[in-house]
């Protein structure tokens, strides 16, 4: 996968403590599927003094192993940000958004973590609390009574 920026590297072939990662400080993660939008996830990598990009397919790599490896990365690269940028409606895509807030609650509560998805070619911004209440089908369930 490539655009005209460079290479995006997937999440689960990439040392833990790559320079490229230590160097940015700051990682965006895309689901595979957003190569279809390539000026987006350009967009976004270069916003802040530019982000490393991984991207990766939880419906090819298992939710837990792409957490274990975000969760090395972080601390093993030194990183102070993360942001997931995935297609909205997807239930494989939505575990990414899961996975960096675990990490950031279990492992890693000084990272700040943000949510993008892409619905019909625009760019929406998901809050945390958003994120969270999505896990809860009960929650959500009760907002809409």
């Amino acid at each position: 996968m490539s655009d005209k920026s460079g290479e995006w590297q997937h999440l689960m072939r990439i040392n833990v403590g790559d320079k490229r990662l230590r160097n940015k400080g700051k990682l965006l993660l895309v689901g595979s599927c957003m190569d279809r939008f390539p000026e987006i996830v350009k967009e976004f990598s270069e916003r802040d003094g530019g982000q490393a990009v991984l991207h990766v397919c939880l419906e090819e790599t298992h939710v837990n192993q792409a957490g274990f490896k975000i969760g090395s990365i972080v601390k093993y690269s030194g990183i102070s940000e993360i942001t997931a940028l995935t297609v909205d409606g997807s239930p494989h895509c939505v575990q990414l958004h899961y996975v960096i807030d675990d990490v950031k609650r279990h492992f890693a509560p000084e990272i700040e973590t943000k949510h993008f998805v892409v619905e019909k070619g625009k760019v929406h911004e998901i809050s945390t609390n958003a994120v969270k209440r999505s896990r809860h089908l009960s929650k959500i369930q009760k907002m809409l009574e």
